[in-house]
Order: structure tokens, then C-alpha cells, then sequence
């Protein structure tokens, strides 16, 4: 087990905006103050930390902004995050069946009113929920459909991984979640889940995961479904 405690201070300016941006990025517009304390404390209990086949990890955080810490946005933030690895016996070794499932809130407190965007939740793409456009699971705007993010957020993922030759191996997965405006509406309007196939590659720079996930529930803003590739380099392979 381990544990942790940090301090951030960020400015953020968000300026130039476009006319047609959404109403709660240009409520932020001008320079924003963060100062935040962070806490952490983390298990891992598998067989490998790079390469886990059995075991699980749980990984949890907290964060305080605002009121005697100064800066112009007072709120705090619960997040969780863990994986259970289960080893599969077939003929080929090194065949896993991993669960994942995160769950977070973020509210605010004192003198502010909201979440400022760029601290809210998000889901969708290569991360959370394949199939679909990044950010684009949760609440958007009215006006022009884009991504404003909530305070609440449950994602699972499950996903089957087996090897083809030393340096690559094959997925299926099948992730399921949402994001909601506030804590208090967490699972109103039921959840967003998409499935699909993958591979896993090692390399020098490390593992690079290209997935195809396929959407199984309608997307704003798109007229029909459709299935999207992700691109990415993960941590353990």
C-alpha cells in the first residue's frame, strides 16, 4: 500500500473564444485561479506490475480546491479506480480476463455555484467507452452539441486479451458507462455501452493498444452508428 499527499496552483486562461462555443466554457473565460491539495492512497496486489495476469489494484484520490487554500474555485473531488486480472487456462499461457471499474463525483462548495468545465468529468473514446467520439458520452451543450462534461461518472470495462506470438496480443472488450450533470443524477437515463476488438503490441517505446469499438447505443449528433479505431500507448502490456 501507498500513500500520498500533493499541492498544484494552475492559472488557466481561456481566451479567443470562437462566438459558437458552448455557454459553461465561456462562463470561464479570462484567467482562472486553481490551488488545490490532493490526497491519494493505492494497492496493487498482482503478480506483475507492468504485465499483471492475476491480482487486483485499487487506486483512490481526493481533492480539495478553494476556501482556505485560496484561488477563485472552491470544490472537491471522490474518485476510484480499480482492475481484477483473473488468469484463463487454456493451451496458450498468458491468456487474462481483467475487470475495470471507476467511479467519481466532483461538487462544488462556498462561493461557487458550478464546477468550472475544465475540472468536470468526461467519457467516451479510447480511456473510458470505445465506440463512441471522445467526450462525447455525457451531458453536452443544447446550442451547438458540444462535450460540457458532468459531476458524477461510472465506467466498467471488461476485457479478454490473449497472445498470437510473444509481442502481440489479441482483445475483446466491452465497456459501459455515463456521465450525469450532477451527483444526484447518477443513473438517470440509463448508460451508454459499446464492444469491440483490439490488439496489443509491444514496443521499444512501450505498449501500443489499436482498438475497433462499436457503439451499441444511439450518439448525439450522429445519425447513424458506426464503429471507431483508437490509438494508444498504455503502461502495461
Amino acid at each position: 500500500m501507498s500513500a500520498g499527499m500533493s499541492y498544484t496552483i494552475q492559472s488557466i486562461d481561456i481566451n479567443n473564444l470562437d462566438s459558437n462555443v458552448s455557454a459553461d466554457l465561456a462562463a470561464e473565460e479570462g484567467r482562472n485561479i486553481v490551488s488545490s491539495l490532493g490526497f491519494s492512497l493505492n494497492q496493487n496486489h498482482t503478480d506483475n506490475a507492468f504485465n499483471p495476469s492475476k491480482g487486483w489494484v485499487w487506486n483512490n484520490g481526493a481533492d480539495l480546491a478553494g476556501g482556505v487554500l485560496g484561488g477563485d474555485k472552491n470544490f472537491y473531488r471522490l474518485q476510484t479506480k480499480g482492475s481484477y486480472y483473473v488468469p484463463i487456462k487454456v493451451r496458450t499461457t498468458g491468456t487474462v480476463l481483467e475487470v475495470r471499474g471507476r467511479a467519481g463525483i466532483v461538487q462544488p462548495y462556498g462561493d461557487s455555484g458550478r464546477v468550472p468545465i475544465f475540472e468536470r468529468f468526461f467519457a467516451g473514446g479510447a480511456k473510458t467507452i470505445r465506440g463512441y467520439n471522445e467526450r462525447k458520452v455525457g451531458p453536452l451543450d443544447p446550442g451547438n452539441e458540444d462535450p460540457i462534461g458532468g459531476e458524477s461518472l461510472l465506467i466498467g470495462n471488461i476485457e479478454y486479451t490473449f497472445p498470437i506470438i510473444d509481442i502481440i496480443k489479441l482483445a475483446t472488450f466491452f465497456d459501459v458507462g455515463n456521465v450525469w450533470p450532477k451527483v444526484s443524477d447518477i443513473g438517470n437515463g440509463g448508460f451508454k455501452s459499446g464492444m469491440g476488438l483490439g490488439l496489443r503490441v509491444k514496443t521499444p517505446i512501450g505498449p501500443v493498444n489499436l482498438d475497433y469499438g462499436y457503439p451499441l447505443n444511439d450518439e448525439p449528433g450522429e445519425d447513424t452508428r458506426s464503429g471507431k479505431f483508437y490509438f494508444s500507448v498504455s503502461r502495461g502490456f
